[in-house]
Parts: C-alpha cells; sequence; structure tokens
C-alpha cells in the first residue's frame, strides 16, 4: 500500500510510479473531502485503490479532536462516492481518540463491509437514519425511542458540523439578525431537554452508555454554544452601555465552570473513564490545542452610574447601535447619527415579527411608555418599568396586515422615559419601521420573497429531471440545514461530463416582489466543500439558469495540485472553517415569477441551498424565508 497523503500524492503527480500489485490509498484534505478518486486509467491496476479519511486532525486551519463533529451523512456521501469511483480495497480512517467516536467508527466500518446496504437510493431511504435507530435499538433496549435518539444524535452532528466547538466564537452567529444566534442557542436547549427526558426514563444499568455515547455530547455542545452566545451578547452590550452586562458576565462565568463540572462528571462515571476527556477545547489563539480551557474575556460596565445619555437604552433587530447618545455601529462617522430604522416587515418575513429592547442604561431605576403613528402597528409591551433588578425589557412589533390600507406604510415609533428625580429629565427616541404589504400572485406555488430574499432549500425542487441515466438525488440531513442533493450514479452518461444544457436539471419556482434598479439579481449557491476529485482536467462544477437566460456554468473548486490547497480552503473563515463553499451569479430578472433550473455538469457535486437577493450577515443562510 502507498498512501498519497499530502505531500505524497505530488509525487504520484510527478510521475513516480509502483508496482501495479501496490494499493493506492488516495487522501482526503484532513477535513472529510477526498482530493482524489481513481480515474479511468488506474481503475484497472490489479492493487486497485483505497481511501485514507479522517474523523480528528491536528493541523490548520485548527485542530479538531474533542467530541464527535463529523456528520454521518457527509461519510456516506464521500465513501460511496469513492467506492463507486473504485476505492475499495482499503479504507484506513484517522479517529483521534476512540471514546468520543465509537458509533461513527462502527459505521465506517459497516459501511466499507457493505456499500450498497447503507448507500442512499432514494429520499425515502434514510440509510443513515436507519443505521443510527438500529444501534440505538442495540445500545440502550428501548425501541419506543430510538428513532428520536437517532434524530438527536444526527442533529447534534449536524449541529458541530457547521463549525467546529474549535472554531467556534462570540461572533460566529449573529447576534442582531434573523434571531440567528438565540435560535440556534434556543435549538441546542431544546435537544438537551428531549436527552434528558430520555436519560431519565432508562435503567440504570444503561444510563452510563447513554450518557457517554449521546447526552454527553449534546450538553457539552450546548455547553459551549451557550457560552460564546452569552459572552458574545455581553461584549455587545457593553458597547451600547447597557447594565445587563454585568450580569452576562456573572452568567459567563457559571457557563465557563460547568464545562469542567461536566467533564469531571465524565470521569468519576463507573470509574472507567478518567482523563477520557481531558482535550482542551476552548481558547484556541491558533491552529494548535491550547494548553488549558480560556473562558472568552468579558467587559463589566460601572454599575453605580449613569450613562452619559441618560438612564434609557433602546436598542433594535438588525443593528449593532443603541440610541440615545454616540455608538460607532450606528452610521458611518459614529456620531450625528440619524434616528434608528428597523429592517422592513413583509408579510413573509419568517419571525412576522420585528423587536426593540429597551435598557437600563444604570442604576436609576425609569417607566417608559411606547406608540406608534400607525393604526396598523402593534407595540407589546407599550409601557412598564426599567430598573437594576429587571434591566431589558423586549418590544415585539407586529403588523395586521388587513389594516394596512396601501402597498407601503411607515411608522414612527416613539419610546420615552418619564422624568424622574433619579433618572432626571425625559428622554424619547423615535424609530422608524416601513411595512410592505404585498403578496404572491394567485396559485402560485413556490418559493417568496421575504426579508429582501428568496431562500431556497436544495432538497425541495418544483420539477426533478433525468437524463443520461442520472437524476438528482437527495441527501437526507446533509449539510448545515435540511440535506442536499446530489447528482446519482457517479458513473452515469458512461462516466462523462455533460454539455452545459445537456444533464440532469432541477428547477424551483420562485415570486420576487422588488428588484433592484440595474434590474438583476444576485444568486448565490451555497455548496459543500469538495476538491477536484475528478482530476484537474474535470473540475467539479454545475450550471445555474433563470428563466430563458443563458446557463452560467460555475467551477467552485480552484485548480490546484497537491502541495497546496485551493484558494479559500484555509483560514477561520474558509470552506472547511464555515463547511460550506459558494458561488454569485448575477440574473435580469423583474417582479413577479421565474423558475431557477440547475444543471448538472460532473458528478461529486453537493448543493445545500440557493439565496436569490440580498439579506443581512448571517453564518447560516436558513434563516430568511
Amino acid at each position: 500500500m502507498w498512501c498519497l497523503y499530502k505531500e505524497v500524492q505530488s509525487y504520484y503527480e510527478d510521475g513516480m510510479r509502483v508496482p501495479d500489485d501496490v494499493i493506492l490509498l488516495w487522501a482526503d484534505d484532513n477535513w472529510g473531502n477526498i482530493r482524489r478518486f481513481p480515474l479511468d486509467n488506474e481503475r484497472n491496476r490489479t492493487g486497485g485503490a483505497g481511501v485514507y479519511y479522517h474523523f480528528d486532525y491536528v493541523g490548520n486551519p485548527r485542530d479538531y479532536k474533542w467530541i464527535q463533529t463529523t456528520q454521518l451523512e457527509k461519510v456516506n456521501e464521500q465513501m460511496v462516492l469513492a467506492s463507486d469511483r473504485g476505492a475499495n480495497s482499503m479504507w484506513i480512517v484517522n479517529v483521534g481518540d476512540l471514546k468520543p467516536y465509537e458509533m461513527a467508527i462502527e459505521y465506517f466500518i459497516a459501511l466499507g463491509r457493505d456499500v450498497n446496504r447503507w448507500r442512499e437510493r432514494s429520499p425515502g431511504n434514510d440509510s443513515v437514519q436507519n443505521f443510527v435507530t438500529q444501534w440505538a435499538t442495540r445500545e440502550f433496549s428501548l425501541p419506543s425511542k430510538s428513532a428520536e435518539i437517532a434524530e438527536l444524535v444526527r442533529s447534534m452532528t449536524r449541529m458541530n458540523a457547521r463549525r467546529k466547538h474549535e472554531l467556534l466564537n462570540t461572533t460566529t452567529y449573529s447576534l442582531v439578525n434573523y434571531h440567528e444566534a438565540e435560535t440556534v442557542v434556543a435549538t441546542w436547549k431544546d435537544m438537551l431537554s428531549r436527552s434528558e427526558s430520555i436519560y431519565k426514563s432508562l435503567p440504570s444499568g444503561t444510563k452510563p452508555a447513554y450518557f457517554q455515547l449521546v447526552h454527553h455530547p449534546i450538553q457539552a455542545s450546548s455547553i459551549v454554544q451557550e457560552l460564546y452566545y452569552t459572552v458574545g451578547r455581553n461584549n455587545l452590550y457593553a458597547s451600547q452601555a447597557r447594565l445587563s452586562t454585568n450580569d452576562l458576565a456573572d452568567q459567563a462565568v457559571k457557563i465557563f465552570d460547568s464545562d469542567w463540572e461536566l467533564e469531571d462528571e465524565y470521569h468519576k462515571l463507573l470509574g472507567k473513564w478518567d482523563h477520557f476527556m481531558d482535550q482542551t477545547h476552548l481558547g484556541y489563539y491558533y491552529w494548535q490545542q491550547p494548553m488549558t480551557n480560556t473562558m472568552p474575556a468579558v467587559n463589566r460596565v460601572a454599575a453605580k452610574k449613569q450613562a452619559l445619555a441618560g438612564p434609557m437604552r433602546v436598542t433594535i433587530e438588525g443593528s449593532l447601535g443603541a440610541w440615545p447618545g454616540d455608538n460607532s455601529n450606528q452610521c458611518e462617522q459614529g456620531y450625528n447619527c440619524p434616528p434608528p430604522s428597523l429592517p422592513p416587515l413583509d408579510p413573509y418575513t419568517p419571525s412576522k415579527t420585528r423587536y426593540i429592547d429597551v435598557s437600563a442604561g444604570g442604576p436609576n431605576t425609569f417607566s417608559w411608555t411606547a406608540s406608534s403613528n400607525a393604526s396598523w402597528l402593534t407595540i407589546s409591551p407599550s409601557s412598564g418599568t426599567i430598573s437594576p433588578s429587571k434591566p431589558e425589557t423586549r418590544l415585539t412589533i407586529s403588523v395586521d396586515w388587513s389594516k394596512l390600507s396601501s402597498p407601503t406604510g411607515y411608522a414612527a415609533i416613539s419610546l420615552k422615559s418619564a422624568a424622574s428625580k433619579q433618572a432626571g429629565t425625559a428622554t424619547s427616541v423615535t424609530v422608524n419601521l416601513v411595512a410592505h404589504g404585498r403578496s404572491a400572485a394567485s396559485g402560485f406555488k413556490g418559493f417568496v420573497e421575504g426579508d429582501g430574499g428568496v431562500s431556497i432549500e436544495a432538497v425541495h425542487p418544483t420539477r426533478n429531471s433525468s437524463a443520461g441515466g442520472a437524476a438528482w438525488h437527495v441527501l437526507p440531513g446533509l449539510g448545515r440545514t435540511d440535506g442536499a442533493v446530489t447528482p446519482y450514479p457517479a458513473l452515469a452518461n458512461n462516466g462523462k461530463t455533460f454539455d452545459v444544457g445537456s444533464g440532469p436539471s432541477l428547477e424551483y419556482d420562485f415570486y420576487t416582489f422588488g428588484v433592484p434598479e440595474s434590474g438583476n439579481v444576485t444568486l448565490t449557491s451555497f455548496i459543500s466543500p469538495a476538491l477536484n476529485g475528478n482530476g484537474n482536467d474535470r473540475p467539479v462544477g454545475f450550471a445555474v439558469q433563470i428563466d430563458s437566460g443563458v446557463p452560467q456554468p460555475i467551477y467552485y473548486s480552484p485548480v490546484t495540485n497537491s502541495r497546496s490547497d485551493p484558494q479559500g480552503w484555509g483560514g477561520p473563515d474558509g470552506w472547511v472553517a464555515n463547511a460550506i463553499t459558494y458561488a454569485k451569479t448575477t440574473h435580469a430578472v423583474s417582479p413577479g415569477a421565474h423558475t431557477l433550473k440547475v444543471w448538472m455538469l460532473e458528478p461529486a457535486v453537493v448543493l445545500q441551498k440557493f439565496v436569490i437577493g440580498m439579506c443581512e450577515r448571517v453564518y447560516l443562510a436558513d434563516i430568511i424565508a
């Protein structure tokens, strides 16, 4: 066997050869993306080919060695593709620490023994769900809960694979746009609650196994996510002069301590697994592991001193700024900025509402009121009291669309704090809101613009057309959100590339209301990272088309050699860190109904999502409707 790992692959590329009976062991990029598959002229070697894969890695852009962050769905997609391409003589996986990857190791071996049993054949045949359900039934003897346990395990690995623990920080998920960070944390808390319920229902003899295999990784991951979320808000609130900054600092310390307490619980369980969870995972400064877990830095504000601009702090959805007073996030110059404006609302906004936070800017208690000049706008609550013991109130802003008499409505929301001897003179802030009352044409079925864009999960095509013995195939659960699609089978069309516009296609009907003055919209295709496994003369690619426009080919993995990674692969914001890459194309559209068409060019392409139009900065692109 000759392992073509890292620079060794370059020896082969430069012409070095070994006897025909030696297995060529092709490697991944250390992050689960296989660098190369056997080409047509390599598939008849007597030694055949294999794959060296990774569940664990030490190196750029960051180590990942703590608990499982590799999706079984990704393993399935890559290893089935490798098998179909003839790399099935030997499979080796680098698992790092054995204990956190028990189930994943078993899955890798089971897949290698019988690829056909565990390949994804159709949307109704979710083989990963079948495997994990069978595994849960065997391990915990609770058939009535096995499917839910499988769902929890898959959700846990999907969310961890979005961005590995070691790469998370306080601003990974947006704190102000689309409720992204709080939605992520709420999802973890829901998973933890469900797992806790199952854990408590198990007999004492089964609880330790469930704790180590399922409950611990969910709880540990939840702690890490909540820690970064709490510290992120602490840092933001300090910049906004909010008294609750200090409460969040205290909470962060408790959450950080709970990380150690959970680790200690694991080590004391049954007296068998001491030090198995010693791996550091908090406070990375560069690619190598930190020598100890480090809590992210927190801020504190003067608890006994009122903010310069008065007792009331007003912050809004979609902005890092704070009012009244100056803040560098309010406008470009950071002072004398205009009044705040909420992001527009329309009937297709996923949350259906906007929010305004009224907060304490110091130790003084004050009462406040909120009112609007628009009869179609609802503010809840519309009055209240802020004090050191209750320093925050969130106002929910909603629209009664039946009362909006024009296509576009403009509202001014007035927030006032009452004068008092303690708090001083009254302060007021006006927040503006635009509401767009609109709807798609009667009878339209498809994806509708909401919140500034059209967001399309690739697994929900309107139509799926085959050609040359191939079709786009759903991969349930793969990727960052709702699954992915890939051409299947890999060797259809006699293993050849499809010409643009001749291959299998997916169609997605969508509806837009507004178009930029240029008449063009941006289509962003979100794609699972991949390398040019069929050789640089066949780069991974697909084509996109809107309506009768010319199909635009997209080749998203830059040509390179094994001595270097493709441009965009590495770094804290690279493909593998983000578990996604993307491509942007421009298309001419007018308001109304349209069709996005996606054409197959090459196999090994995995598409997760499409976004048409603009959205605010978020880590995930699945927040808008």
